[in-house]
């Protein structure tokens, strides 16, 4: 009796095994018989470079630039002075050139402004490649990028009423990158 029950019960727990790998297997088999194929897509874009044309140029103003007085420079090159503080030429908007791959959305920024002794530069404006003028400082704004094209930035330089004889020149930061 003891040779018949060691016997059984050595092919007990050698059939619970084998049913416990068995069940391990089926569920894999049945996975494999079931792929999904997923798409890969992958776009490589040309690097943004921006090159400067021209500088943002006020030209000379009168040194009595009161507080809170303005003067403008629109993308287009428009001037305006309410104040009549210009004084002299030259007066013109800031001039890139953006080279990027064509029709890719686009953010363009203006920012890290830095105004020289005596005002602030503010409300940056912005046209890119001859489309609609847009604020263009903050969160930017977006275009369609071309393969080659022009950015025109103006902007607003308001008097502290601290200005005084001398060059005070600033600068700012123009930044495109892909969305």
């Amino acid at each position: 009796m003891n040779k018949l029950q060691q016997s059984g019960n050595d092919r007990i727990p050698c059939v619970s095994v084998t049913v416990a790998i068995m069940g391990l297997l089926i569920p894999a088999g049945l996975w494999a018989a079931n792929p999904e194929p997923v798409a890969v897509r992958v776009t490589f874009v040309n690097p943004v470079a921006i090159t400067e044309v021209n500088a943002l140029q006020f030209g000379s103003l009168d040194q009595n630039l009161a507080d809170s007085e303005t003067v403008t420079i629109a993308p287009d090159g428009t001037v305006t002075d309410p104040a009549d503080r210009v004084e002299g030429s030259p007066q013109a908007a800031a001039s890139l050139t953006v080279t990027a791959s064509p029709g890719q959305a686009i953010t363009i920024q203006v920012d890290s402004v830095v105004a020289g002794a005596g005002y602030s530069l503010t409300d940056f404006r912005c046209n890119y490649n001859t489309g609609a003028d847009a604020a263009c400082d903050g969160e930017g704004y977006s275009e369609s990028s071309v393969a080659s094209g022009t950015l025109l930035v103006g902007a607003t330089l308001t008097g502290d009423g601290t200005a005084v004889a001398g060059v005070a020149d600033g600068s700012l930061d123009v930044s495109i990158i892909y969305q």
